[in-house]
């Protein structure tokens, strides 16, 4: 019974040594996961201590696109960004601004809601890593 215990104790405390959903799995491309075909966002992600910074672009289905700037903090597998919308084609536009607050589920997996200027309004979304096998 005691080598048992020693292998179960030994695979506990080698397993607990590595957390899939540290925060620095955060830092990589991301892309936005969507029903409707046409749509895109994608964000490139980088990390300073827990400060997320970042960018990317988005386009709708049929328009507008623009870029993506992204601030936020992250802590354990807990995620908050804020995303701010520069719309370039076909015209320059106002300026949009959301909000995200979500967890890493994975490594290769962000889940939260996304929620636009007005307290309370808030959809679910999700976002996948670019290029990782699913």
């Amino acid at each position: 019974m005691r080598p048992v215990l020693s292998v179960l104790v030994l695979a506990l405390a080698v397993g607990g040594c590595s957390d899939p959903v540290a925060p620095e799995n955060i830092v990589g491309k991301w892309d936005q996961d969507f029903s409707i075909p046409g749509n895109i966002f994608e964000m490139d992600l980088t990390l300073t201590g827990s400060a997320v910074s970042g960018g990317g672009h988005w386009c709708g289905e049929a328009g507008p696109c623009g870029l993506v700037g992204v601030t936020g903090t992250v802590s354990g597998d807990l995620i908050q960004l804020d995303l701010t919308y520069n719309p370039q084609v076909p015209i320059t536009g106002p300026v949009a601004t959301q909000q995200f607050r979500g967890r890493l589920t994975s490594p290769n997996s962000l889940k939260g809601s996304l929620s636009a200027g007005t307290p309370g309004l808030a959809g679910n979304v999700s976002y996948h890593r670019a290029n990782a096998s699913q």
